[in-house]
């Protein structure tokens, strides 16, 4: 099938930007133009390519926002409860849960997550940051505390046997 040759006037820095476009796709000008021209023949039009187009990041964007609030919604819960697991045990879970959200959420993130939902999640994990340094403070020092009453009973337990 024979090509048809076009000559097209754009703008000079657009066209050193498409350059730069075209040598990250590894694509000839011609077969980047060609897939345009097809796309917008099988929208029916290029206004409606762009509306189309729109649509569709739209509505995912708008699955990922919904995706990433329920993540970040499970997170806030883990968290919550390994802070109480530590408070209450002075220990560590093995296999914390929120780990696997903080992982998942930043996956998410990473696609085109509303900025609002960035930052709830970035306060999020400060929150969970400063929860945690606290409660670990407070369980170092309660053992510390319980140490000294250790080494403070031997004392007192040879005194009295040397005493006797």
């Amino acid at each position: 099938m024979s090509k048809h040759q076009l000559g097209l006037r754009i703008d000079r820095i657009l066209y050193k930007q498409f350059q730069q476009v075209l040598a990250q796709e590894k694509l000839r000008p011609s077969e980047a133009i060609e897939g345009l021209v097809k796309l917008a023949v099988q929208a029916g039009g290029v206004s409606r390519l762009v509306v189309d187009q729109t649509k569709r990041e739209s509505s995912g964007r708008m699955i990922d926002d919904a995706l990433f609030k329920s993540r970040l919604a499970r997170l806030k819960t883990s968290l919550e409860l390994e802070e109480r697991h530590l408070r209450e045990t002075g220990e560590e879970m093995e296999d914390k849960e929120s780990d696997y959200w903080v992982k998942d959420l930043t996956e998410l993130g990473r696609r085109a997550v509303s900025p609002e939902l960035v930052k709830e999640f970035e306060i999020c994990l400060s929150n969970a940051d400063r929860l945690y340094q606290e409660t670990w403070k407070e369980v170092v020092e309660q053992e510390i505390g319980e140490t000294k009453s250790r080494i403070a009973m031997r004392g007192l337990i040879r005194e009295n046997s040397a005493s006797e």
